[in-house]
């Protein structure tokens, strides 16, 4: 008998503790799911707020290539006509007014500072790749090259020894008034300035351009990534 109450107790006892394993097994795979829904619930969040910001950044791009456009057609307009004698005075202040106006570049990037405040963890790691190279890399590179050109810019507006003292009048991308406007001089060193600015100003454009399309690519990328994560 008493053998018998041994082992009922024994077998009882196993069965408990295989219950009770059991019942952490299950605790912890809820935990898991638990734990994997909130980071899909995250992940997705960030991803939506780096797709808006790509939005918001490609909308301040198309407004700089815009400007950039500006200036590459008036610089060739005024290479075309500074050679002439007598210049129309309302088509040089126009155009040497688009020549002489820079923008600044704000990138907008408050999404890509959460993930990677996170250890830059997707589920997609090309996709990480190509966010963080977006970021880190061309969006450093474009806004480089923008500020390039202001810098040219902000050179001879403020050297008094520049094209800038045949300006009697000057309000960036508003106004400007040409003291000498068909001052042989003026044209001249104006013709000279252009030359350079020219290809400045078109090297600009052209990363522009490309950073235009590599925002576009990753927009679209984004767009199914968060499609599939619905």
């Amino acid at each position: 008998m008493e053998k018998n109450k041994t082992g009922t107790y024994v077998k009882y006892a196993i069965g408990e503790i295989v219950l009770v394993v059991i019942g952490i097994l299950i605790a912890l795979s809820i935990s898991n799911w638990n734990e994997n829904q909130k980071d899909k619930e995250t992940e997705f969040y960030v991803l939506e707020e780096i797709l808006n910001n790509l939005k918001e950044d490609a909308l301040l791009i198309e407004g700089i290539i815009a400007k950039r456009e500006d200036a590459n057609t008036s610089a060739k307009n005024m290479l075309g006509y500074l050679k002439q004698d007598t210049v129309d005075v309302d088509v040089l202040s126009r155009d040497f007014l688009n020549y002489l106006s820079f923008e600044r570049y704000f990138p907008i990037n408050n999404a890509y500072e959460i993930l990677k405040s996170k250890g830059l963890k997707l589920s997609n790691n090309k996709l990480t790749t190509r966010i963080s190279r977006y970021y880190d890399y061309e969006q450093n590179k474009v806004n480089f090259s923008i500020k390039d050109v202001e810098d040219a810019i902000l050179i001879i507006l403020n050297d008094k020894n520049s094209i800038i003292r045949f300006v009697n009048t000057f309000n960036l991308n508003e106004y400007v008034e040409l003291t000498e406007p068909n001052s042989t001089t003026f044209k001249n060193e104006l013709y000279r300035e252009l030359v350079s600015f020219k290809n400045n100003n078109g090297g600009t454009l052209e990363r522009l351009r490309n950073f235009s399309n590599t925002n576009s690519a990753l927009v679209s990328d984004l767009e199914q990534e968060l499609k599939k994560n619905e």
